[in-house]
């Protein structure tokens, strides 16, 4: 269950990717992890950036 008090600001994923927000905004809409859009704004569950990073960790050659 999605906690709403635990879930992260685009700025805040940014920040934990090292990229730009909007580089999190492309990646969200190419489906590489789910956003949730709370009164006009993008937030995103941890749990589904570690899901991204485990899987990038896997693809890293």
């Amino acid at each position: 269950m999605i906690q709403l008090d635990k879930l992260l600001k685009g700025t805040e994923v940014a920040e934990w990717l090292d990229c730009s927000v909007q580089h999190v905004n492309r990646l969200r809409r190419r489906g590489a992890f789910p956003g949730i859009a709370v009164g006009g704004m993008w937030r995103y569950d941890p749990a589904d950036i570690r899901k991204y990073l485990n899987a990038q960790r896997g693809n890293a050659a």
